[in-house]
């Protein structure tokens, strides 16, 4: 009844009742459960803090002698203010002696470092190691610390990067040097082309790789390849660390295909104040936040490249003097930016994951995230409360998201989240790219290589067949413009006749359509023209408060099977060709969310392969609403896809989804080849059931199609429409309740004439 949404003593709606003070008021009752003046701040606002704990330190001092290590090693240790070792240190110390693969986790700043190059130092003695990092400025970072521990025990360690002088690159190519640091560009690279390279792996004996959960997706993909051409050449033992994994040893295990050893520590050596606060708009409650601090030195994190420019334009109109920290920018640029900040310079920095990595940027007071695990939320606030300080964390959740408002209403159940790596292997365009390295590096019989991507590369004149194969030019030159990072065209961004940046395909055709509205290096652009023939978008500077989503089609064909499951829904994880179409956008406000909607004049569009999955739903009972089935099922497409974020922290921004109103399903990796994280779904359907029906279940909206906390995205192409809250929830319990259909996916094996809600 239209009564039971509001309050009958102060007639508002519920949700926004009053009766209980104001929520600024519930925000400062909620502070007195342990009162720090200095956060106030934080809690004297109009948005809601829906959770505030302040986490002890524990398991904060080390507790194992190190009389167990070698006395030179013993010297250097205390030389760098070591006098005993954590348990999970000593554990690893010792299986790394016994010859097993160890997958080490640990937070942050607990030694993770030392606890892999002990055992490496005491084997390379007798051969050679490499030590992986995903980035030259991690390297970097850890160089002097690896340095010093090798000289100790007479051992030589150099980097080798694109930095390197020609003394290190000399080291390594004349075998001179015993530890190399380095990164999987430089060593792919080396590996295909030096031979005085191949010489040196010949002789590794021990791999050791940091920051194991940045090798996801198709970055993962060639780093599995990389890790088995070096194991032509040499057989060596793997040790891996990072400081968020919730499937450590599983996802080493499939990303390497060894058995491995999971070691993990938990410690905290400072007080965290943890805030969560559900913000009505994140653009207003940054600056609010950062102007209320003005002698912090405070570091942002947003989850995507064009959060992270939002945020960063929104301070500086603030008067906020602040920096972005991302990929894509120079190395000139970022080391700019850390040392700045380093130095107390600029007190701002808004980043993506890159400052996720153990890379030196001094002491930090604040970190403020946008909403990611628990864990690795906890390695970002691991940047802060370095010098011993009280450190604060402030979770940022969004009042118009799917799983913003499922941890709102169970907070809890946030600190139970899991970080999961994920990999797609069989990334067929990383295969062929992979597999021309191996012709490359070493004679190579046919039967050595999958015979389908060598038949692709045969027949398409890469590769010639002989007793052993061998590159055709053609192969060649596809290998020199081949890239570890990512796969596809990229279109350059021309303004005023200079290149001032670049997307990849086919991220860009949702980015840079005609009219679109984007931030970049700080700056506002309006897209005048998208020429995909010659892979440029020509920009204009345009000042406003304005951006723009796209509207598109994505239409889906089936090129092959490769797995099935029939629990909970009969699914089929496929090869998928994606034809996707931007026909229109969306215009609206940062501020105040006020949309329109515009049409292209002619369509721009793109196709490309990757990993998916389908499923058809059972069929909900009919009511009488208008597209009643199509809006059901593409409300259970956007809530389904939104669950992912649960597991992997962000996810679906990197997924995409298709429904019919027939009741088929498509959920696929929005990267060319695919990326892992449908097959990660996949695996887990019955769970993202369970969180979507919270999710729906949880929500007050009483709409009939939902809204921005249960059915909408941000992702939809289709400007959300049609969605049907009731009929999605009661297809989804249909679906738990163990109902099902049998999924047809070989209509789909061509370009089926359906409507498709993307």
């Amino acid at each position: 009844m239209l009564e039971d949404l509001f309050c009958p003593k102060c007639k508002r709606l519920k949700r926004r009742c009053i009766c209980g003070g104001t929520v600024k008021d519930r925000n400062l009752e909620l502070l007195k459960k342990r009162y720090k003046d200095f956060l106030r701040p934080i809690f004297e606002c109009g948005d809601e803090i829906v959770f505030f704990e302040v986490f002890e330190p524990f398991n904060e001092i080390p507790t194992e002698p190190i009389d167990f290590i070698s006395p030179p090693l013993q010297e250097a240790l205390k030389k760098r203010g070591i006098e005993k070792l954590y348990p999970f240190q000593k554990k690893a110390i010792e299986l790394l002696r016994d010859g097993k693969n160890v997958v080490i986790t640990a937070p942050t700043g607990f030694g993770k470092t030392e606890a892999f190059a002990i055992p490496m130092l005491e084997k390379a003695s007798d051969g050679k190691a490499i030590v992986f990092y995903p980035t030259k400025a991690l390297a970097k970072d850890q160089m002097l610390k690896i340095k010093f521990y090798s000289s100790a025990v007479g051992l030589k360690a150099v980097r080798f990067d694109g930095d390197s002088n020609e003394e290190e690159r000399g080291a390594v190519l004349s075998g001179a040097t015993d530890i190399v640091l380095t990164n999987p560009d430089m060593v792919d690279y080396h590996l295909r082309n030096t031979p005085a390279f191949r010489s040196f792996v010949r002789e590794v004996v021990f791999v050791a790789i940091d920051e194991l959960h940045t090798y996801t997706g198709f970055f993962g993909s060639n780093m599995h390849y990389l890790i088995k051409r070096l194991s032509r050449f040499a057989d060596f033992q793997i040790a891996c660390s990072s400081a968020t994994l919730s499937n450590a040893k599983d996802f080493a295990e499939e990303l390497f295909e060894r058995k491995f050893v999971h070691v993990h520590g938990e410690h905290r050596k400072t007080p965290l104040n943890f805030v969560m606060r559900e913000c009505k708009n994140i653009y207003s409650a940054i600056p609010q936040i950062v102007k209320a601090y003005p002698d912090k030195k405070i570091l942002i994190f947003g989850n995507s490249y064009k959060t992270v420019e939002t945020i960063n334009w929104v301070l500086n109109k603030a008067g906020v003097r602040s920096a972005v920290h991302k990929a894509g920018l120079t190395r000139d640029v970022r080391d700019n930016v850390e040392r700045e900040f380093r130095e107390g310079k600029i007190k701002v920095v808004v980043a993506t994951p890159t400052l996720e990595l153990g890379i030196d940027i001094g002491d930090v007071d604040i970190v403020i995230s946008e909403l990611v695990p628990y864990a690795q939320f906890l390695q970002r606030i691991g940047r802060a409360g370095r010098r011993g300080q009280e450190s604060i964390g402030v979770l940022l959740l969004r009042l118009d998201d799917p799983i913003s408002t499922f941890y709102k209403n169970k907070p809890q159940d946030y600190f139970l989240n899991e970080a999961y790596g994920y990999v797609e292997k069989r990334n067929e365009e990383v295969m062929r790219f992979q597999m021309l390295s191996m012709i490359a590096e070493k004679p190579t019989r046919p039967k050595e290589l999958d015979p389908s991507v060598l038949d692709y590369l045969v027949s398409a004149g890469y590769a010639r067949f002989g007793e052993f194969l061998s590159l055709t030019e053609k192969g060649m030159l596809a290998l020199r413009n081949f890239s570890m990072r990512g796969i596809g065209d990229r279109v350059k961004m021309i303004c005023e006749g200079r290149e001032v940046g670049e997307r990849v395909l086919p991220l860009a055709i949702r980015e840079l359509y005609p009219n679109a509205l984007i931030i970049h290096d700080g700056r506002k652009y309006r897209v005048k023209e998208l020429n995909l023939e010659r892979l440029y978008a020509e920009l204009e500077p345009h000042e406003s408060e304005e951006i723009t989503d796209p509207l598109y089609t994505s239409i889906p064909k089936i090129i092959s099977v490769e797995e099935s499951v029939n629990e909970p829904v009969n699914a089929f994880y496929c090869t998928l060709e994606i034809e996707i179409s931007v026909h229109g956008f969306v215009k609206r406000d940062i501020f105040r969310e006020k949309k329109s909607v515009y049409h292209l004049d002619e369509p721009v569009s793109y196709r490309y392969r990757t990993k998916g999955f389908i499923f058809s739903c059972p069929y909900p009972e009919y009511q009488d609403y208008e597209d009643f089935f199509a809006g059901s099922f593409h409300a259970v497409e956007h809530v389904l896809i939104e669950s992912t974020n649960v597991l992997t922290g962000g996810g679906s921004r990197e997924m995409g989804g298709i429904s019919t109103p027939e009741g088929d399903i498509f959920v696929y990796d929005a990267t060319i080849g695919g990326n892992g994280l449908s097959k990660l779904l996949f695996r887990k359907l019955r769970r993202a059931f369970e969180i979507s029906i919270q999710i729906l279940e949880k929500c007050d909206c009483n709409r009939i199609d939902g809204c921005p906390k249960c059915t909408y995205s941000y992702q939809c192409g289709n400007n959300n429409k049609p969605l049907n809250k009731r009929g999605a929830e009661e297809v989804i319990r249909l679906i738990l309740n163990g109902n099902k259909r049998e999924t047809n996916w070989k209509r789909y094996n061509e370009t089926a004439d359906f409507r498709y809600f993307p």
